[in-house]
This record gives C-alpha cells, structure tokens and sequence, in this order.
C-alpha cells in the first residue's frame, strides 16, 4: 500500500495466568515505540470475558499523526516479535469512511 493508513489494530490471545507477565513485556514494548515515534499513541485493551479455551484477548491501538504508516507497522511488527510478545498477532488496519 502505497497511502497512509489511519489506524492499526493488532490483537492476539494471552493466557489468563501470563497476564502480569505480559503486560510488564507489553509496556516495555509500549515505551519503546513511543520512544522511536514521538507522537505515536498506543491503546492496550482487552475483551473483559475469557474466551471459551480461558484466554485473554489483547487489543493494541496504534494512531500516529498523519496516520499509521508502512515503516511504523513494520516497526511494530519487528519490536514485538524482537520483545517476545505472543507470535500469533493478528493485525487489522483500518481508514475513515470514505463520503
């Protein structure tokens, strides 16, 4: 893609006894990316019911002035896998409603 996506999803499955464990890797990750991209801000939410197998699931909200763009997600992408963040990362991008 060649244009500047406006929002970037990513959410994945955490067990519910890693929680802690996770969300201390998940704000070292935070704090870094925010580091790299000033201006960057990131949301962590989760779904408040465990799914059916007793999982967590996770939502990592990405919006960056200008919008989210392919050298960012690569970033993303590169620093979680880097950090040990769960492999199974589903990414979603979304862009307003066109009129």
């Amino acid at each position: 893609m060649s244009y500047s996506l406006q929002t970037l999803f990513v959410y994945y499955k955490v067990p519910k006894a890693e929680h802690a464990r996770c969300l201390s890797m998940v704000t070292k990750f935070e704090s870094a990316l925010k580091e790299q991209w000033p201006g960057l801000d990131i949301q962590i939410l989760q779904r408040p019911a465990l799914s059916a197998e007793g999982l967590e699931t996770w939502m990592e909200v990405y919006s960056y002035p200008g919008g989210v763009t392919e050298a960012l997600m690569t970033s993303v992408a590169q620093r979680a896998q880097a950090m040990g963040l769960p492999p199974s990362r589903a990414t979603e991008v979304f862009v307003p409603v066109r009129h």
